[in-house]
């Protein structure tokens, strides 16, 4: 079989199983995906130094700008990818924020009553609470990177990718 007649085959079983295939050029592909890609930026910018996760949203909002004139997907994509990773930014602050209170009321509660013994028996719940949070906020981001390097893969596939939630409101919204 020759490459066009095995393309050809993929393209009708996954049109068979459903999947919704989306009719722009390849680098329209690329470039969306791309955009869902700077997820990445957004993440290692913020391991550098924190504030740099707010400069890693400009590019797919750069990106919006550069291309709404000149593809509707390319466009709609990179918005998309803009408002996942600003919410992204923004959730990981608030549940930060959010952790630290807990870990502190826990282990302040747990100091003032051990005065009284039952602190004692109160710290093996603070250590587990800090420990969990810990791993929730090691692990948070890279989870959040992989969901938008599965959006990159699935956009430069030729499919057809929301996110969870902002994808369908950004529909709505923008009506693409």
């Amino acid at each position: 079989m020759q490459e066009a007649e095995v393309v050809q085959a993929v393209v009708e079983g996954e049109e068979a199983a459903g999947s919704e295939l989306v009719q722009v050029s390849t680098d329209e592909w690329t470039t969306a995906a791309l955009a869902h890609a700077s997820a990445l930026l957004t993440l290692i910018l913020g391991m550098a130094g924190g504030v740099g996760a707010l400069v890693g949203p400009v590019v797919p909002l750069a990106m919006y700008f550069g291309y709404r004139e000149r593809s509707r997907f390319v466009a709609f994509h990179a918005l998309q990818s803009f408002v996942y990773q600003v919410a992204g930014v923004l959730i990981y602050a608030v549940l930060a924020a959010v952790l630290a209170v807990w870990m502190a009321m826990a282990w302040t509660i747990s100091g003032l009553l051990s005065a009284v013994l039952v602190g004692l028996l109160l710290m093996p719940f603070a250590l587990l609470l800090t420990l969990l949070a810990v791993l929730l906020l090691v692990c948070a981001p890279f989870a959040w990177l992989g969901y938008g390097l599965y959006g990159a893969y699935q956009v430069y596939q030729g499919r057809a990718f929301r996110y969870w939630l902002i994808g369908e409101w950004l529909e709505r919204e923008v009506k693409v």
